[in-house]
């Protein structure tokens, strides 16, 4: 459902906006909510346990990095594209999580 989601965000900014670089990007920030929330049900469907501590760790984690990265590349924080990138890369992380627990779980129903 999340790749649904992006996929209309895509289409509804493509028409309004005409840039489709610039709408991609838009999808992008406007549904990496719904990857997380994807990992996290499925996660639960999965192995019957929430693992939303592990998620939010994960989150933050990344936050951190990106953030000591964002620091030692340009000497300062620049708050507006700081807060971007990192939720620009939670979404990638997300996005490839889902794609891989959505594999795995196909694979363990099916077998």
């Amino acid at each position: 459902v999340p790749i649904l989601g992006w996929y209309l965000i895509y289409i509804i900014t493509v028409k309004v906006t005409k840039n489709k670089p610039k709408s991609i990007r838009l999808a992008s920030d406007g549904s990496a909510v719904f990857f997380i929330a994807a990992v996290y049900f499925i996660s639960y469907e999965l192995w019957g346990r929430s693992f939303l501590g592990v998620i939010l760790a994960l989150f933050f984690l990344l936050a951190f990095f990106f953030t000591i990265a964002h620091w030692k590349i340009s000497g300062d924080i620049y708050t507006t594209k700081l807060i971007k990138g990192i939720w620009r890369l939670n979404f990638m992380i997300f996005f490839f999580i889902y794609i891989v627990l959505s594999a795995y779980g196909l694979m363990s129903r099916i077998i």
